[in-house]
C-alpha cells in the first residue's frame, strides 16, 4: 500500500501542479456557473420547479465529472506506453496491483476535487429546499461509486490497447453509449428492451436515483437501494474485465508481441 501512495502522491503532482490538468477544473466551473444562470434566468426553464432545476444540475454535475476523470483515466495508464517509460516502471520493485491502484486514487481525488467546486452550486440552487445535505450526499456518493466503475473499465481497456488514441477513443464511445440513453430516459422507456437496459445502464441508474431523492423526496439510501446496487453491479463487472486484462496483459509481457 506504501508505494501506492507513493503512485499517487506522483500522480497529485501532475494532477494539480500543472495548468492543464487546472483547466479541468476551470472549464467545470465554468460549466456550472452557466448551468446555474440558464437555470435561473432562461424563461422556460426558469417555469420549472425548484426540485426539477436542483435535478437538471445533478445532471450535469455528474456528467462533467463523468467525461473529465474519463479522460484522465484514459491518459493516465497509456501515457506510460506512449512516452515508452511502462518498461522501465514493471521492471521497478512495483506491482502492477500497486500501479493500479495509486493511479486509481489520482483519479478519485480528481473527481473530489470536481465535487468541491460543485458545493457552492449545489447550495445556492437548493437554497430554502431542505434538501440540501441530500443533494450533496447522493451526489457524492453515487459520482464516486460511478467514477470508480468507469475508472475501472477504462484501466482495462488502456492495459489492452496500451495507447492514448484507442483508449480514449473507446472511452468516449461507451461514455456516450450509456450516457445518452440515460440523457433521454424519458422517451425511451416505452418498450422492454429500452426497460432491460435502463436497469443495467449505471448512468440511468444514477440520474433515476438523483430524479428520486430531488424531485421525490426519497433521500433515504434505503429509498435508492435498486439504483444504487445497478452501480455497484456495473462496478463489480468492471473490477471482473480489469483482473481479465491484468492476466492478458502479463500474459503478452511489457512489450507486445504483435
Amino acid at each position: 500500500m506504501k508505494k501506492s501512495l507513493t503512485i499517487w502522491k506522483k500522480e497529485l503532482r501532475g494532477e494539480f501542479y500543472t495548468w492543464k490538468s487546472m483547466l479541468w477544473l476551470v472549464i467545470a466551473s465554468l460549466t456550472f456557473s452557466l448551468t446555474s444562470y440558464l437555470l435561473l434566468t432562461n424563461k422556460e426553464l426558469s417555469l420549472l420547479d425548484q426540485t426539477e432545476l436542483m435535478w437538471l444540475l445533478s445532471k450535469v454535475i455528474v456528467g462533467i465529472a463523468f467525461l473529465v476523470t474519463a479522460l484522465d483515466a484514459a491518459s493516465i495508464i497509456t501515457t506510460e506506453f506512449d512516452k515508452d517509460t511502462a518498461e522501465n516502471l514493471f521492471l521497478s520493485p512495483i506491482s502492477l496491483a500497486d500501479l493500479m491502484i495509486g493511479k486509481f486514487l489520482a483519479v478519485l481525488t480528481l473527481w473530489a476535487a470536481i465535487f468541491l467546486v460543485a458545493i457552492p452550486y449545489i447550495i445556492v440552487a437548493s437554497a430554502g429546499s431542505g434538501l440540501t445535505l441530500a443533494f450533496m450526499g447522493h451526489v457524492a456518493l453515487l459520482g464516486t461509486l460511478g467514477v470508480s466503475a468507469f475508472t475501472v473499465l477504462i484501466f482495462a481497456l488502456s492495459l489492452l490497447f496500451r495507447t492514448g488514441k484507442n483508449t480514449i477513443t473507446t472511452s468516449l464511445i461507451a461514455l456516450l453509449a450509456l450516457g445518452i440513453p440515460a440523457t433521454f430516459a424519458s422517451t425511451l422507456k416505452n418498450d422492454p428492451v429500452s426497460q432491460l437496459l435502463a436497469h443495467v445502464n449505471p448512468m440511468d441508474a444514477i440520474f433515476s436515483s438523483l430524479d428520486n431523492v430531488l424531485v421525490d423526496y426519497h433521500t433515504s439510501v434505503l429509498q435508492n437501494w435498486q439504483y444504487i446496487v445497478a452501480v455497484v453491479g456495473f462496478l463489480a463487472v468492471s473490477l471482473v474485465f480489469l483482473y481479465v486484462s491484468t492476466r492478458i496483459f502479463a500474459k503478452q509481457g511489457i512489450v507486445k508481441n504483435d
